[in-house]
């Protein structure tokens, strides 16, 4: 089966515009705010918890917090 048109296999650019329609970066909006809660209520059980071991947690939250934003940001293929 050959190619109908001359867009690349895959191109995620392509998947990002067709899905602005749908609200995409409305979409990335919410997910940061839904992250920024859900570290932030986890990082409160944390200090409220009395088990000493889910301290550890607070150590790489950040990170993986951090890392979790920057790959929200690339959902509309745009950073930023």
């Amino acid at each position: 089966m050959g190619r109908t048109n001359k867009m690349a296999a895959y191109d995620v650019k392509v998947l990002g515009e067709k899905l602005k329609a749908r609200g995409l970066d409305v979409a990335e909006d919410a997910l940061k705010g839904l992250v920024e809660d859900v570290f932030g209520w986890v990082e409160e059980s944390v200090k409220e918890s009395a088990t000493p071991y889910d301290d550890i947690a607070l150590g790489i939250l950040p990170v993986i917090k951090a890392e979790t934003l920057k790959r929200i940001d690339g959902i509309d293929g745009q950073v930023g």
